[in-house]
This record gives structure tokens, sequence and C-alpha cells, in this order.
């Protein structure tokens, strides 16, 4: 304002002569160019922060939403269809625009005029990618069991080896885990009571699993390790019933770990591990439908757990149906008529819900196959 001002008193001081006039409006040409490119100077650098931020959140939302998505689609019996964001390129466009007009009038009654203006427009165009996930990487990373190292590297780092072997094994030597879908059924009582006898021997320190390299083959390869020391009673009776469920042999402490049903031998333990399709098959299994999409023949009716709490493993998530939009949701979308969400309050089943991004990624390869690309231009 105090430029405009000084140069509006130039004008009505110069207003006699054309070359008054010409150098006022000059100046402001001058000056306008000059603040538009000083303020665009710092435009690129202070977009990231902002940018970054946004684009972070946006994908973490929508990665829950097609997630869930695909969860409900599979209790459903529906296709799970899942988009990977490829690329995000944000292209930022500035222009502006500097007018002056004026008049110059002899008559003390109109007076002299002068018009100043500015006019600015900002763009922002992203382009992202979509690569959707089908052929050979589809199968690879959807259908092909999630190999045991890659599993059981979590339960090394910490992770609870309970919550570990209920999402990512089918079975273990022979004990067969819940299975989802309209053919499924609970767990095995003796594998219910092997995930709590393991769940508190790591608790205790008295259990571990431990990734190691042959020297041979160089390939990874898992070992169970049961400690030898003397342990309190009631950690004792759980390594004791470990060994007995496994068949183990009570002399030994280091148990090679195989993928299969069954191993055959007292000193190996064979796990099936799930691929990430049985594991959003099972966590459809939890999804709260409504009784009439059961009756009419939408979707199949709850599995049957166990009457004794004892030999029942804890639920592993909850996703609720209702027709109106949630209040409070961890993650909500909307599929057919009704509303299916994860409460915020619901910690539990909002750290399963993560956890299963990290067991898909278990199964990712580093080649991955470079599937069509969908670009969309925003607007």
């Amino acid at each position: 304002m105090d430029m405009i001002g000084t140069l509006s008193r130039r004008f009505l001081k110069n207003r006699g002569t054309a070359c008054g006039c010409r150098a006022v409006v000059r100046t402001y040409l001058l000056v306008s160019i000059t603040l538009s490119l000083s303020g665009c100077a710092s435009f690129g650098p202070t977009s990231v922060d902002r940018d970054r931020l946004d684009y972070i959140n946006a994908i973490a939302s929508s990665w829950k939403q097609q997630t869930l998505l695909n969860i409900v689609k599979m209790r459903y019996a529906d296709t799970p269809v899942f988009l990977e964001v490829g690329q995000i390129i944000s292209g930022y466009q500035l222009q502006g625009a500097v007018t002056v007009g004026g008049s110059l009038s002899s008559s003390s009654v109109y007076g002299d005029i002068l018009n100043l203006g500015s006019a600015g427009t900002y763009t922002d165009r992203p382009t992202i990618t979509y690569a959707p996930l089908m052929g050979a990487h589809f199968l690879h990373v959807m259908m092909t069991p999630i190999p045991p190292p890659n599993l059981f590297k979590l339960a090394q780092e910490g992770w609870p080896i309970d919550l570990l072997l209920q999402m990512g094994t089918q079975s273990i030597n022979g004990l067969s885990n819940r299975k989802g879908g309209a053919r499924g059924h609970a767990a095995d009582p003796d594998f219910v009571r092997l995930l709590a006898a393991l769940q508190r021997l790591q608790a205790s320190g008295a259990a571990e699993l431990r990734v190691e390299i042959s020297k041979e083959t160089k390939q990874e390869g898992t070992v169970m390790v049961i400690s030898p020391k003397p342990l309190p009673p009631d950690v004792e009776a759980d390594r004791m019933l470990v060994r007995k469920l496994l068949g183990l042999r009570s002399d030994l402490q280091e148990f090679k770990i195989i993928y299969g049903a069954l191993s055959g031998n007292d000193n190996v333990v064979a796990v099936q591990t799930r691929s990430a399709f049985q594991i959003l098959n099972l966590l459809g299994s939890h999804v709260e439908v409504p009784p009439e999409h059961i009756a009419d023949g939408r979707t199949y009716p709850p599995i049957t757990e166990s009457a004794d709490l004892t030999l029942s493993m804890p639920r592993l998530i909850r996703i609720h149906a209702d027709k109106s939009s949630p209040a409070d949701a961890f993650a909500a979308i909307k599929y057919s008529d009704y509303w299916y969400w994860i409460d915020n309050r619901d910690f539990r089943s909002k750290g399963v819900f993560t956890f299963l991004m990290i067991m898909m990624t278990l199964a990712e390869k580093e080649d991955k196959v470079q599937a069509p690309i969908v670009t969309i231009q925003g607007n």
C-alpha cells in the first residue's frame, strides 16, 4: 500500500507531463515484476513440508480403505483388487498479470485518474500413477505362502509369537489352526494350547525363534530354541507341554523349522505358513455381517467356536457393519448397502489391521513384475 501511495503521489505531481505518467507506469511495472519474482523464489522448497505430509496421510488413508474393502469382499466371495501407487508428480504453475491505466483531465470537476491492479493464478496439477496388482506379481504376493524365515524374523525381533502363529500359520506339526472362508473351521484345541504355552515361554525367555544362514546352501533357516536351564514349575509345565504337543525329543534344545504339514522326525518342526490370500480370508471370517445377508445366501454364517473359552483363541479383529456411517472409525468403507468399519477405540483390531500390511510385505520379492500402468492427471 505504501508503494501504491508513493506512485499515486508521483503521478499527481507529474500529471502535467506525459513523460511523468510514463515514468510512473514503468516504475510500477518494474516493482510489480520484482516483487513477483522474489515471491516465487522460495515457492518450490516451501511446498515440500506441506505436500509430503499431505500425500503421506492420503496414501495411508487410501491403503486402509482398500485393505478393509478387500477383507469385506472376501467375506462375500467377491474378487479382491489391489492398486499400488506408483509415482506422484506434482506440477505447479503460477501466473501473474499487472494492469495500469490512467487519464488526465484539464477539468477541475473530474480531476486526474490513476488505476493500478494485479491478478494471479495458482494451479496444482499432480500426476499420479497406479499399478494394478495382477498376473505373476499377483500370484506371488497373494497366493505364495510366506517363507517361514521371513515370518519368524518378526518373533526374533520381539513380536508376540502367538499373534504371529495365529495369523501366519495354517498348521504346526499337524495341529490345525483356524481356517476362514465358507468351509472354515475352528482351531484344534491342541493348537490353542500350543500357542498359549509358546506365548508364556516367550514372555519368560525360555523359548525363542532364531533365523540362521546355512553355511552349505547359503539359505536362511529357522531354529526353535528351548532353554535347558531350570525353570519355575509353571514355566516348566509349559516347556513339557510344547514338547509333548509337537512330539519333540526331551533331550534336545534346538529344533529345525521347515515348511510342511508333518515333519516325521522328533527333532524337526513342520510349519505350513499362510499366503496373503489366506490371511485376508481368515480376517474376512471376523466381519460382523447383517443376519439378512446370511439368510438370503450372500455370505456364510459365522464359524462355530468351542464352548470352552480356554480352548478358543482371542478374536483377531472386529469389523462392524451398519446402515449408517460410523462417527469415530479407524477405517471405514461402504460396500453394497452397508458401512463396514473398525472402531478407533478398538486398539487390538487396529494393531492386527496394521500388522496385516507387514505380513503382506513379507511375501514381496525384489524383482517385481512390471504391470500395466494407468495414469490419471488430476485437475
